[in-house]
């Protein structure tokens, strides 16, 4: 592991937007048993789900083409630790059924120490969950028509060879941008809070990754 704490969110979603009255979610760094919880990709999608807004468990289902039953099991666990909390009740059914709605409590990073505590395959079980929500995101975005809806949509893409120091600069770069990207989103729950508007549904994907050297051939 290379020296200075790295971050990685676990697929939480970056909503500016007044969908809920609800507090914003509590940052934290997750310890190593929650860590551990949370190495599972249905329990990453349930959170990235419940942290755009309130919702139940068959709507979680729905949106993850999870069955409902394996849902609300990772809702259980997620509520037993901390991550998620009740929202509110509604009857369905004529009042034959009660239907709860969570929404999350938490936003959780993993850093170094939590990093560690996975094995191998709880790391690529995130990784691949992350993967998974950020390319949902985008066809999503395509398929709406949202994806290109304003010109200031930003895009990159830099290939880059770089020593250890410079790989390291980059990882406290994307660090200090994820953080500041809650700070917004803190400063935007203020002004929602003083009356102002916040209609902007916005998805922000940062992907840093070492790749293979260029084959010669191909040059």
């Amino acid at each position: 592991m290379n020296e200075g704490r790295q971050l990685r969110l676990f697929g939480g979603d970056l909503e500016v937007a007044a969908n809920t009255g609800s507090a914003l979610p509590k940052v934290d760094l997750v310890n190593a048993r929650l860590a551990a919880a949370l190495s599972h990709p249905t329990r990453l999608g349930v959170m990235s789900v419940l942290s755009g807004g309130p919702a139940s468990p068959r709507q979680i289902a729905a949106e993850l083409d999870e069955p409902l039953s394996n849902v609300t099991y990772h809702v259980k666990q997620l509520r037993d630790l901390g991550c998620i909390e009740l929202d509110r009740t509604e009857q369905r059914a004529g009042g034959r059924v009660l239907e709860r709605f969570y929404r999350a409590s938490r936003r959780a990073y993993f850093d170094d120490d939590a990093w560690q505590v996975l094995n191998e395959g709880e790391r690529l079980g995130v990784l691949w969950a992350i993967i998974r929500l950020i390319s949902q995101d985008i066809a999503t975005a395509m398929a709406a028509g949202t994806f290109f809806d304003d010109c200031d949509t930003h895009l990159s893409r830099a290939p880059m060879t770089v020593d250890e120091e410079g790989w390291r600069e980059m990882t406290d770069l994307l660090s200090r941008t994820t953080e500041g990207l809650f700070e917004i989103e803190g400063r935007v729950a203020e002004r929602r809070a003083d009356g102002a508007a916040a209609e902007i549904h916005a998805k922000v994907e940062l992907m840093q990754f070492r790749s293979p050297a260029p084959n010669p051939a191909d040059r």
